[in-house]
């Protein structure tokens, strides 16, 4: 699996064709000046498919996706496929395929890692981080900006982050996945039900989550032995529509391990190159 090679495809697009500001990301387009027509149809049981024949292709996109983002996302992973799979003449890619992070489907992960890379190019999207506290309001805004789903857009907010945030998402009051940026060196309590200290917790109690983030206890999310006085920053969106909520968490002040050291050998569930603990794969 190469995610560097995405990466570089999808920064190579954007250099060749002088984009420099989130208006000018036009993935249609995009996709056409790479030799891919892209069309909308209706379709029963995927996102969106790619035929190719030589160095043309066709991406079919399902006309009943309502949400704007995430049609323009299945466009970016099909568009992705065309460019890194030049052996797959015919890809068919279901809600799961467009949102993998499994390492048993390594396409899909690059065609993903290529859509995140061209949709919120690094060289522009780093110029719209700011140096504040880390904060949903932020990430909706950029959300805006480049037109992405806020999910998406999290993830890669906390990707290329200077700040130790992660963003994790939480379903019937289980924590389902999280992804941190580089300075986040702990690991969330995945496949756990949530604690009655995070106000994700309160979310799915049927409370409405606070406007702005708060602090809570870090042992609510850490996994591990931490120090009992530790605090983590939490802000927490509900997706209403997907029965979700995504939560922005921000180390602002260190916090230790109580008695031992971070263990080695302790599960990762970051999902730069693992998968949930149930083999699910992120979609909201």
């Amino acid at each position: 699996m190469s995610l560097l090679l995405a990466t570089v495809k999808a920064n190579t697009i954007i250099q060749s064709l002088q984009i420099r500001y989130p208006s000018e990301i036009n993935i249609r387009e995009i996709s056409m000046e790479c030799g891919a027509y892209v069309r909308e149809r209706k379709i029963d049981g995927a996102e969106a498919w790619l035929v190719r024949k030589g160095t043309k292709g066709i991406i079919t996109v399902n006309s009943g996706i309502q949400e704007p983002g995430r049609k323009c996302f299945a466009i970016a992973h099909e568009l992705g496929h065309f460019e890194l799979h030049s052996d797959s003449q015919l890809v068919v890619c279901s809600n799961e395929d467009m949102y993998a992070w499994n390492r048993s489907k390594e396409q899909e992960i690059e065609a993903n890692e290529f859509a995140s890379c061209i949709l919120m190019p690094e060289v522009i999207f780093s110029r719209y981080i700011k140096k504040e506290a880390p904060n949903m309001v932020r990430v909706s805004e950029l959300s805006g900006e480049f037109g992405t789903t806020l999910t998406a857009t999290a993830i890669r907010y906390v990707q290329l982050s200077p700040e130790s945030c992660a963003v994790a998402v939480s379903k019937d009051c289980i924590l389902k996945w999280y992804k941190k940026s580089d300075s986040f060196s702990f690991h969330l309590k995945v496949g756990e039900k949530l604690s009655p200290d995070t106000y994700a917790f309160d979310s799915f109690d049927g409370s409405e989550l606070p406007a702005k983030r708060r602090s809570v206890p870090a042992t609510a999310w850490i996994a591990g032995v931490i120090d009992p006085d530790g605090e983590i920053i939490e802000h927490s969106i509900a997706l209403k529509s997907y029965g979700v909520v995504l939560s922005l968490l921000w180390i602002d002040k260190e916090i230790r391990y109580r008695f031992k050291e971070r263990d080695e050998e302790e599960p990762e569930f970051d999902l730069t190159d693992k998968f949930t603990s149930d083999g699910k794969r992120w979609q909201w």
